[in-house]
This record gives structure tokens, C-alpha cells and sequence, in this order.
């Protein structure tokens, strides 16, 4: 008898197809074909390694040949190589009586397989230019070549400053990683929200098919593409500034508070906390802002009592505000402030200026009194 092995590794299965010819002048008994597994090859859960073929006809009949299939699972960490698969002929109930026992070797290619790991950005604040990185692991059995890493957001919301969002990577070794990073940018006036970012990544992947018959060794080259997909968050925080503007003559230290980010910030509040160099002389030491949109100042007074007077004095504030994506955040700021006494010149002066006026007030009342009581004496005479 004449038989012949056609293999197909692919992925981490294996496929083969066994074909057995009756050259001989007489017809067989009822054949067994069996397959017998070893490493790396095992049983797929449920298959059949064992196939009855039958009766086969003598040769230049047509029933003098068969071929039955198999598929086996092939071992996730074997390195490539050739790998040998026994197979046995036998007539049916006479396992011990085998007509043919052949090893057939067969070429097993280590699997390339990537993946996205993991992203560094979760979070991106419109009109602020940061670092996005991805991480990209092989999680193969065998070096991973010639990859090609893309991705691209909805509507092109978020794009890459300084480089393409393209980038190429020649080799990662099995269980290696490499970092891809991009400058990316979106628009100071973009709607907070959740927008979708599309990765793809695509890299050679080798498939043989191998059939030991006249057509010899066949090698098909392509390439493999992985595509996901991730969220990222546009919006997120934003910055304050903080001035002092006067000094009241009541000695209350007035305030400007600006937004000076890209996002609105809602529920503001500033504090002074206690601290060194000053203290509070009445009133609370927080003040309620309210909202506050990108662009926008007020105001905020505080009663204060420097511990120095005449010199500069650093004071220290806390701005606490909930920011777009609903997260409470709080920043620290300090100023250094010039810590005076309340002008008393302009409180006398004001203060005097008022007797003043009473005075003249008094004065006006008493010569329209005394021009009415001689008018009034005039006209009785």
C-alpha cells in the first residue's frame, strides 16, 4: 500500500489529511486508521482520532483509495521546528497485526501574536499639548516583525503634534514590549465627553502549508491586522489665577480670582487656611464663588491681620472646585501680599470733612432763623 501525509499548521491548530492507496492485486479487509499524538500535537476535546476506512478496492479500481482527516491542538509554547506524528494502519480488531506504521515530521511555526497593552491617557484637557503613550507586548511564540502602529480618534477631535499618528517598530522580542509615545493636542473648545480612540496594528504573520507530494513546500506570507478600540476622556481640570487688588479702609484685603484654564469650574470656593504671618480678624476664611467659566474673574474680601506691618508677606490660598468630569479637585496658591495699616489720614479727613458740612448745616439753619424773626417783626410794625 501507498499512503501520503498533507499537513496544514495554522495558528495553534493542525489539520492533517491522511491518503492511503491499495497498490496490491487483491482487495483489503476493513482498515483502521489512528493517529497517535505526541508532543506537541494533543487530542481536540470531542474529535476522533481513530477513522474506519473500510474495505480498498485493488489497484486501477476507483475505490482503491481514501483519505480521512484529523485535527489536533498544537501545544501554546512550542518553539518552532520539525515536530514527528505517528500514524498506524490496522485491520479492524487487530490492532496488534499493524499493516503500516509511519512517522511523519511535521514543520510547526511559532505562532507571532501582539497586543495592545496598555494606554498611558485617560484623561486629555482641551488646548493642552500631552504625552500619549501605548504599549505594545508580543505575546507570541515567536518574534514579532516589521509591525506598524496607527491609531485615530472621532471626527479627528484629538491628532498628534510634531509627528505623524503613525509608527513603525522592526522587532519585539517573545514576551517582549515596546512603547509607541505621541505629542497629541485637541481644541481649546472642545465639548467635554467620552470619545472613542480606534487603534490598528498590523505586522507579518507567516501560515505554512505544507503538502510532502509533488507540489513540494508552499510558504504564504501576509500580513495580520489587530484592531481595538478605547475610550479617552476630553476635558477634566482647569487653572486659577489669583491678584490682590486694594486694601479697604476697613482693612479687609480684596481679591481677584480668575479661570484661566480651558474648562468651566463649578461649586468654587477659596480659603485661607491657617498659617504663619496672618490672621483672621473677622468673618470666615472661605468665600463661595459659585461657577465660574473659562475667562471669567469676581472677587473675594477677607478680613486679615498681618502679624508685620510694612512689608511683603507671603499668603497662601486654597481653591476648590468640581471640575467638567464631576471630580472635586482642589489647587494651592500663594501670593505675596504687602501687609499695610488702614489709611487713618482719610478717616480724619473724611471724618472732618463731615463736622464740616454739619457745622455749615447749623450756621445756614440759624441766619434763615434770624432773617425770618426780623421779617416777621417788620411786618407786625
Amino acid at each position: 500500500m501507498k499512503d501520503s501525509l498533507f499537513q496544514r499548521i495554522k495558528k495553534r491548530s493542525c489539520e492533517v489529511r491522511y491518503s492511503i492507496q491499495n497498490t496490491g492485486s487483491s482487495e483489503t479487509g476493513n482498515l483502521v486508521v489512528e493517529v497517535v499524538p505526541k508532543y506537541p500535537f494533543k487530542k481536540v476535546s470531542g474529535s476522533n482520532l481513530i477513522e474506519n476506512v473500510g474495505k480498498l478496492g485493488r489497484r486501477y479500481e476507483d475505490d482503491r483509495s481514501k483519505v480521512v482527516k484529523f485535527e489536533m491542538l498544537v501545544d501554546n509554547n512550542v518553539n518552532a521546528g520539525q515536530y514527528p506524528l505517528e500514524v498506524l494502519v490496522y485491520e479492524q480488531g487487530n490492532k496488534d497485526n499493524v499493516c503500516i506504521s509511519r512517522e511523519f515530521y511535521i514543520d510547526v511555526d511559532s505562532e507571532s501574536n501582539a497586543e495592545i497593552e496598555s494606554i498611558s491617557l485617560e484623561k486629555l484637557v482641551p488646548g493642552k499639548k500631552t504625552n500619549l503613550s501605548f504599549v505594545i507586548k508580543n505575546v507570541g511564540n515567536s518574534p514579532l516583525k516589521n509591525a506598524m502602529f496607527s491609531w485615530e480618534s472621532t471626527s479627528d477631535l484629538v491628532l498628534p503634534v510634531g509627528s505623524s499618528n503613525v509608527k513603525y517598530i522592526n522587532f519585539i522580542d517573545i514576551d517582549g514590549n515596546t512603547t509607541v509615545d505621541f505629542q497629541v493636542l485637541t481644541n481649546v473648545n472642545t465639548k467635554p465627553g467620552l470619545y472613542k480612540l480606534d487603534m490598528t496594528l498590523t505586522y507579518d504573520d507567516v501560515e505554512e502549508l505544507q503538502t510532502i507530494t509533488q507540489a513540494g513546500t508552499l510558504e504564504n506570507q501576509k500580513r495580520k491586522t489587530i484592531e481595538s478600540k478605547a475610550g479617552i476622556y476630553i476635558g477634566g481640570g482647569t487653572d486659577f489665577d489669583i491678584v490682590f487688588v486694594e486694601q479697604t479702609m476697613s482693612g479687609e484685603y480684596s481679591f481677584s480670582i480668575s479661570n484661566i484654564g480651558n474648562n468651566q469650574a463649578s461649586s468654587v470656593t477659596v480659603s485661607i487656611p491657617e498659617q504663619d504671618g496672618w490672621s483672621m480678624s473677622s468673618g470666615s476664611n472661605s468665600v463661595v464663588l459659585g461657577s465660574l467659566q473659562k475667562s471669567d474673574y469676581t472677587l473675594a474680601d477677607f478680613g486679615l491681620i498681618p502679624d508685620n506691618y510694612g512689608e511683603s508677606l507671603p499668603l497662601k490660598f486654597q481653591i476648590a472646585y468640581t471640575s467638567s468630569d464631576g471630580e472635586r479637585e482642589i489647587q494651592d496658591k500663594e501670593l505675596s501680599v504687602y501687609a499695610s495699616r488702614p489709611d487713618a489720614s482719610q478717616s480724619a479727613v473724611k471724618s472732618k470733612s463731615s463736622g464740616s458740612v454739619n457745622n455749615l448745616l447749623i450756621l445756614t439753619l440759624a441766619l434763615l432763623g434770624g432773617a425770618g424773626f426780623v421779617l416777621y417783626k417788620k411786618k407786625m410794625l
